[in-house]
């Protein structure tokens, strides 16, 4: 029975066996004074989700040279959690709000998500990031808003990325798709990725709302002799 509302975001078990709940908008009062802004944190269990420690929180840090709006947002929103294949950690975060589309920011973590790397922006855009590694070591992350894109590496760090390929062309913002989607394995170099169409055309020809499912195929190229 999980009484918190905001608990959890995401559950992850870390290569170690604990329990991770990576959360948002969970603010504290810290040295005397409430967050202002929302931070990302993660609580800790070592027994099975029974009890829970803090474990780590990642404050808003925006980008000011990549984000006009920074000082101006809400917090780091929607954070999603993928443990790679050197063991690290790779974290993404939101900050598109009211104050408009912000970019998305990734940090990593080398001790089961203990401490983390200053956030970086990973994209100029991006809300409810998704993240999966297929069994062929390519991880695969899916965001967007407006539109919705899947990029992917074969680097065990997630330290070097692909170019974003575009699911969904990026239109009028929340009128094309809301920009939310599951990455699911089916292989080990296939997925499978469920998002939103705002205006497939029904049998009448009338644009309607529908969940559409596509497969993404990632292999690993050989390296160039």
């Amino acid at each position: 029975l999980m009484w918190f509302p905001w608990l959890s975001t995401q559950f992850v078990v870390a290569p170690d066996g604990a329990l991770l709940a990576v959360n948002y908008a969970l603010r504290r009062i810290v040295e005397g004074r409430f967050q202002g802004k929302c931070p990302v944190t993660l609580l800790r269990s070592t027994d099975a989700g029974r009890t829970w420690d803090l474990w780590s929180e990642v404050p808003y840090a925006g980008d000011p040279a990549a984000d006009p709006q920074a000082a101006a947002r809400e917090g780091f929103t929607e954070p999603y959690l993928q443990f790679l294949p050197d063991g690290s950690a790779l974290c993404l975060l939101r900050t598109t709000d009211g104050a408009g589309v912000g970019p998305l920011y990734s940090l990593r973590s080398t001790d089961n998500g203990r401490t983390w790397t200053q956030p970086v922006v990973f994209d100029d855009l991006g809300v409810w990031p998704q993240a999966l590694t297929l069994g062929n070591g390519v991880t695969l992350v899916a965001y967007g808003r407006p539109g919705l894109y899947v990029r992917a590496t074969c680097h065990p760090g997630g330290e070097h990325w692909g170019p974003r390929v575009e699911v969904v062309k990026p239109g009028v913002l929340h009128q094309g798709t809301c920009s939310y989607c599951s990455l699911q394995p089916l292989a080990a170099d296939t997925a499978l990725i469920a998002y939103s169409e705002f205006n497939l055309p029904g049998p009448d020809g009338t644009p309607r709302k529908g969940i559409r499912v596509r497969r993404i195929r990632a292999q690993r190229l050989a390296p160039k002799a």
